[in-house]
């Protein structure tokens, strides 16, 4: 079994570009996704050109930062003020038939030609919240990947249900994996290539080396996948972070240790499991 460790909002801030390189510098990241319009996502595609083994990624948003094309033209997404609103308020704007698929489509493209045009290459695909899963916007997700020529797009979600997730988090997690298991996935593997993944539900810190390993343990015996691409959010826990997304309850320090742990690394190879890449992937 192989294992991709994947860092998610790479760009977001400088804590978590810090974080995110040196879980790949001194740990077991080999990954990253960047968030092409975050704060900080030029400081991460330098990082990104500085440490070319570290396989890169694109992380769509559409809900919750700042958008790489004007507001002006994003109108059926952004009514007002100059960030992309949540996502519940992104979902009933889908649900209401008030959004404009053209102006996702040419933020996406902005997005992607952001990361390219500073030299970083793209190898899969995946997204802030998991909205490119969502109905209408699947579409459009698969129709970048094609147009530009990224190979994977992030879509079954394998996690087993956990109680330390909370209430909220598991009903996410019940809709997120029985849509993606039963359409989503399998829509997507007819077009591009998915690896399937594990940490939604325990996102944010709340992935511990034990529960990984018997993660990956019920994956093994159960022979479901060959490959598969564990998301974390490392980062260095630094004060403008956590105040900034505070409301977000993560915990992004706990990402980088389960990172860095020695032990989790020696377990790994114990059991024959060993680090990848999407651009390994034959």
């Amino acid at each position: 079994m192989k294992i991709i460790f994947n860092g998610d909002d790479f760009g977001l801030t400088s804590g978590v570009n810090r974080g995110i390189i040196r879980a790949f510098r001194e740990g077991l990241l080999t990954s990253a996704s960047i968030i092409a319009g975050g704060e900080a996502s030029q400081e991460a595609l330098s990082l990104a050109r500085e440490e070319p083994a570290l396989d890169t990624g694109i992380h769509l948003t559409l809900c919750d930062e700042r958008p790489v094309l004007h507001p002006r033209g994003l109108r059926s997404i952004i009514p007002s003020g100059g960030h992309f609103p949540s996502r519940d308020h992104l979902v009933g704007r889908i649900v209401s038939g008030r959004i404009d698929y053209g102006e996702v489509e040419a933020e996406w493209q902005a997005q992607v030609e952001t990361v390219l045009k500073a030299g970083v290459s793209i190898s899969h695909a995946d997204s802030h919240q998991f909205v490119h899963l969502f109905p209408g916007l699947l579409l459009i997700c698969l129709k970048v990947a094609r147009d530009y020529d990224i190979p994977f797009v992030r879509a079954r979600i394998m996690d087993p249900p956990s109680l330390a997730a909370g209430p909220a988090r598991l009903i996410q997690w019940a809709g997120l994996a029985t849509w993606s298991r039963a359409y989503a996935s399998r829509f997507i593997s007819t077009q591009v290539r998915t690896v399937p993944s594990v940490g939604f539900i325990l996102a944010g810190g709340r992935m511990t080396r034990k529960r990984l390993m018997k993660t990956l343990s019920r994956l093994r015996v159960q022979g479901s996948c060959r490959t598969v691409e564990v998301i974390l959010h490392p980062g260095a826990g630094d004060a403008h972070t956590l105040s900034t997304y505070n409301h977000w309850g993560y915990r992004w320090k706990e990402d980088l240790n389960l990172l860095m742990d020695p032990i989790l690394k020696n377990e790994l190879e114990l059991r024959g499991i060993t680090t990848a890449s999407f651009r390994d992937e034959p």
